[in-house]
């Protein structure tokens, strides 16, 4: 009885513990999260979709060149006499008694089974072949382009996400920094009030001050488990998955180029810029390919077929090969409408590029000032955070000696957390800016990090 019982109770045991092993939080990197994104994520497997789609448009386009083969088999039985006369003909079955007048007005019903195969080569297209070819050829890289522009802002979505989780956790480290002072300060507020040295108010604004530092804790740690789902969301894992970011937040190496020279560089490296201009040559092949629609085309035709009364019969077997000119004269001016359609859309692209190389020149200096004003502000932020905590020792040794208040103590205390804070954010909006100008750029990847 005993051996059952614990034998029950390990199984509890290993059943409760199992669970809690197998969410157990693991370490990640910025690396290693961009690794699982670029592998995972929702949005780029839409993409590669996408460019699968254009490559099945290259094979389909390559098609213009080549022969169409055809086999049909069909069944007919009827009584129609014109019907009846060409299928013994086909069937070469026709006799002499088959010229009877009443035979041939009345044949009566009859069965015609016929095996077609035909083939058709195209011989002149008037280019629609070649253009066809060569537009889907353009728009399949147009799609990578737009592949590696989505692979760009996945790395950019997650290198901030990440950068978020960073934050937070630096917001809580100097949160818990602070409210460990702010009890420091409330036990010795509540042991000068003991010996009479000052007077109650000095505990209860340092019990307000730890009150409200831990209220900040609590929101701070919520932050932290936000920040995490947002990187799990961006590289596409379940939002409640567990890790743990060993990483602190630090200034990450910049770069000596100028506005000029990324502005430059940006042209020559956005992938959706390029898009945009191969979408024009493909428009520009797609009024080419519209206009050949008023020459004519050329083809070289041949046919075999067999005719037989029944399926398992032997039949009669008899050929054709041919060449056959095709030019549409008038179609209700469709013809002209495509063109202009063409036209249209070609000019729509045009703007629109040109519309994207100012906008892009206008991203790039965004990021390039807010890279400046970040880089600015960390200097600023590491001197206000030496002279808050030097402020702040100085202040807590006045108090000791009862030189100064509570209200100056708490004031110093709050000082110095409010330029901790502003140090992390500073350090987050550099990193975050420096990776959105290369975002802008058009140079981000992995090894970017």
């Amino acid at each position: 009885m005993k051996e059952r019982v614990a034998l029950s109770l390990t199984l509890w045991l290993f059943c409760a513990v199992a669970p809690a092993r197998a969410r157990e939080a693991t370490a990640l990197t910025l690396t290693q999260a961009i690794t699982i994104a670029l592998e995972q994520s929702p949005l780029l497997r839409a993409a590669r979709y996408e460019v699968e789609a254009a490559q099945a448009g290259v094979e389909q386009a390559r098609a213009g060149f080549l022969p169409r083969l055809n086999l049909q088999e069909s069944f007919t039985r009827a009584d129609n006499p014109v019907f009846a006369f060409s299928s013994k003909l086909n069937q070469g079955r026709f006799t002499q008694s088959d010229f009877e007048v009443r035979r041939l007005n009345d044949p009566g019903e009859m069965n015609n089974f016929r095996t077609s195969f035909s083939f058709e080569q195209p011989l002149y297209t008037a280019g629609k072949a070649a253009l066809g070819f060569t537009r889907a050829q353009l728009s399949r890289e147009a799609t990578i382009r737009g592949l590696e522009r989505t692979q760009q802002e996945v790395i950019f979505q997650v290198a901030k996400a990440y950068y978020g989780v960073l934050l937070a956790q630096a917001d809580l480290a100097v949160v818990q920094a602070a409210l460990q002072a702010a009890e420091a300060n409330r036990n010795l507020a509540r042991d000068r009030f003991e010996t009479g040295l000052v007077v109650e108010s000095d505990v209860l604004s340092a019990e307000v001050r730890l009150a409200s530092l831990t209220e900040q804790q609590i929101s701070t740690r919520n932050q932290v488990t936000l920040a995490k789902a947002a990187v799990n969301d961006v590289i596409g894992r379940p939002l409640e998955e567990p890790f743990a970011v060993e990483d602190h937040l630090s200034r990450l190496p910049g770069r000596d180029s100028q506005l000029e020279e990324l502005e430059t560089l940006t042209l020559q490296k956005r992938p959706d810029y390029q898009k945009l201009g191969l979408e024009e040559q493909a428009l520009e092949r797609s009024i080419a390919l519209a206009q050949a629609d008023f020459f004519p085309t050329v083809s070289a035709t041949a046919n075999y077929e067999v005719n037989r009364f029944n399926f398992a019969a032997n039949g009669q077997a008899s050929w054709f090969v041919g060449v056959v000119a095709r030019w549409n004269l008038f179609n209700g001016l469709a013809d002209r409408a495509k063109v202009a359609e063409a036209r249209a859309h070609l000019a729509r692209v045009q703007a629109l590029r040109a519309r994207m190389a100012s906008a892009i020149m206008l991203e790039v200096q965004e990021a390039f000032l807010q890279l400046k004003s970040a880089e600015e502000r960390i200097g600023v932020a590491h001197r206000a955070v030496m002279q808050a905590a030097e402020s702040f020792r100085i202040v807590t040794d006045r108090y000791q000696a009862g030189l100064t208040t509570m209200v100056d103590l708490l004031a110093s205390e709050a000082a110095l957390t409010q330029a901790k804070g502003n140090l992390t954010r500073a350090l987050y909006d550099y990193n975050v800016s420096l990776t959105s100008l290369e975002l802008a750029v058009g140079t981000i990847s992995k090894d970017s990090f």
